[in-house]
């Protein structure tokens, strides 16, 4: 694959890992209660100017917080990575770091609902019944695809750099 493919490839990545935290990663629709929240931390369901306020901050937006930085980190890094060699680097880890996040949040559901769940009176229901899967999936898959790409890019730099060019000899007839 050519390395332009793949550099545009991650700069779309890493724009849909970051649009991705805007969809609802907590929604306790299903439970009857038109109550959500997006991967920041903040309130985005029914009557959102007169709760969101109050809904704001109950449940934990920091691993959003942590893959939208660590995204637009990671894209902004690959763009100047074929300029100064070490942003490659910086954006692999910045791209693990988001991917790492997304798939905690998967793996353990209480980092988001936090006490969410006890505010609201619904402690018996398993954290992962409140926890909008689909977007953490897709938001799981598209820093995933970051990463790939990311170290790529690196390897595909590194090995550039390491190989020795062969000298072009000019023939003059």
């Amino acid at each position: 694959m050519r390395t332009r493919v793949i550099d545009v490839v991650a700069v779309v990545a890493a724009i849909a890992s970051a649009a991705l935290t805007l969809l609802p990663w907590v929604d306790v629709s299903p439970l009857g209660l038109p109550i959500r929240w997006n991967g920041l931390g903040i309130y985005i369901g029914e009557h959102g100017d007169h709760y969101g306020g109050l809904f704001t901050g109950l449940v934990n937006g920091t691993p959003g917080w942590v893959v939208l930085i660590a995204s637009i980190a990671a894209g902004g890094a690959l763009l100047g990575a074929s300029r100064v060699r070490v942003l490659g680097f910086v954006a692999c880890g910045c791209a693990v770091v988001a991917f790492l996040s997304a798939v905690l949040c998967l793996a353990y559901p209480a980092v988001l609902a936090g006490d969410a769940k006890n505010e609201l009176g619904i402690s018996v229901v398993p954290d992962r019944q409140v926890l909008n899967s689909w977007a953490l999936i897709a938001e799981a898959a598209s820093t995933g695809v970051l990463v790939v790409c990311a170290t790529l890019i690196v390897a595909k730099r590194k090995r550039a750099v390491s190989e020795p060019s062969t000298p072009q000899v000019n023939r003059q007839s």
